[in-house]
This record gives C-alpha cells, structure tokens and sequence, in this order.
C-alpha cells in the first residue's frame, strides 16, 4: 500500500484564494419590502422569502470561508508533517 501522495500547495492555495474572493463578491441582499403597502398575500411572501434567501446566501458565505480555513489548516499540516518525514530521513 505504498502509494505516493503528491500535493502541489500552491495551487490549492491559488484555489481556495480565488474561491474565497468569489465568496466575498457574491452578494446576499435582496429587495426589502417588494411592493411596500400592498397588502396582497403574494407580496408578504415574497419578502419572507427573500429574508429566508438572504440569511442562507449569509450562511453559506461563512460556511464556505470556514471550509476554506479548515482546507489551509490541513495544507499547512500536511506541510509540516512532509518536512519532519523529510528530515528524519535525511538525519539518518
């Protein structure tokens, strides 16, 4: 089971770069109060549902901020743990 893993950092760092400058520039605000006044039921609807969409549109953004943390986190741990396996095998 001696299969060589091989991660070019940079490039997934690239990545999660440019995933994280899409996720600032995707915008989450909707129209407030479509047709403010109008007492039609269809109206109040649509304005629950664009707060509902807004607040997951926010939800998502962090979740996609937080996930490209963790994937840096593990790239950064893959790094470290690459250059002790280096090392204790030049040491030898």
């Amino acid at each position: 089971m001696s299969q060589e893993m091989k991660i070019r950092y940079g490039d997934v760092e690239d990545a999660v770069s440019k995933m994280e400058a899409a996720a600032d520039a995707f915008e989450t605000t909707l129209a407030k109060d479509v047709a403010s006044g109008n007492e039609l039921d269809v109206v109040t609807k649509l304005n629950e549902i664009n707060n509902l969409l807004e607040e997951i549109g926010q939800t998502y953004k962090n979740v996609l901020k937080d996930n490209n943390q963790s994937v840096l986190k593990t790239i950064q741990n893959l790094k470290e743990v690459d250059q002790d396996i280096s090392s204790s095998i030049k040491s030898r």
